[in-house]
């Protein structure tokens, strides 16, 4: 009698983890679809001549995409010279490849790429300024939360746009709330929501959806 029941559980036990492997697969292969149905839009996606920064709101979301695509954020921002038009740098999520780096958003990783290219000298025994940008534009395919806000602003960007505002965890929409010193320092900056298209705006929500903070929905009660 205990070997049949024993037998059962067993059954049941091998039931549900076939059951388990099958849903993941399903889902593995669902996300797999929608991702490749975002990069298609993008593909196809031509920037409209109506919106002044669709250009480089396109740039940003191919960022995003790869992002995406490697495992980490889908979210992705580059520099531009306003007075040339010319990319001077781009960059893109790396939070969760190729290993967990918790400071690798993409501004971050932008401007990592930036100033290590750059190499600005500068600190309180120099007359050099290293926070003189001249007339770069930094764009982003999300708005920059608390962290990367703060970043883009010790940097000495002085114009800050983003694509797809994230109205739970952006700060550009609330920079009053900083802190009494980064107000200040940030007085003057024109950070806002950049002038792209619908369609464009839409794709940059979708490649911040699918990656939006898993892990501060799996800590909610």
């Amino acid at each position: 009698m205990f070997r049949v029941f024993f037998r059962t559980i067993l059954c049941i036990c091998f039931l549900i983890c076939c059951f388990t492997a099958a849903v993941c697969q399903a889902a593995e292969s669902d996300l797999q679809q929608s991702i490749a149905a975002i990069e298609a839009r993008i593909e196809s996606y031509v920037p409209d001549t109506n919106y002044r920064d669709d250009v480089f709101g396109l740039i940003v979301v191919k960022q995003a995409i790869v992002s995406l695509k490697a495992g980490s954020g889908g979210i992705g921002a580059c520099l531009v010279d306003a007075k040339t038009g010319k990319l001077v740098e781009t960059g893109r999520n790396r939070q969760y490849s190729p290993y967990f780096r918790s400071d690798m958003h993409a501004e971050m990783d932008l401007l990592n790429r930036y100033e290590d290219r750059l190499k600005k000298k500068g600190g309180s025994n120099s007359t050099n300024d290293p926070r003189k940008c001249g007339d770069l534009i930094l764009f982003t395919s999300t708005e920059p939360c608390p962290m990367c806000l703060t970043r883009i602003i010790n940097a000495g960007i002085q114009h800050m746009y983003y694509i797809n505002p994230d109205l739970e965890g952006g700060m550009a929409h609330r920079m009053e709330h900083l802190p009494k010193f980064w107000r200040e320092f940030a007085a003057g900056r024109d950070f806002r929501q950049a002038e792209c298209s619908p369609v464009l705006r839409k794709i940059a929500e979708d490649l911040f959806r699918h990656s939006v903070r898993s892990f501060a929905k799996k800590r909610k009660k």
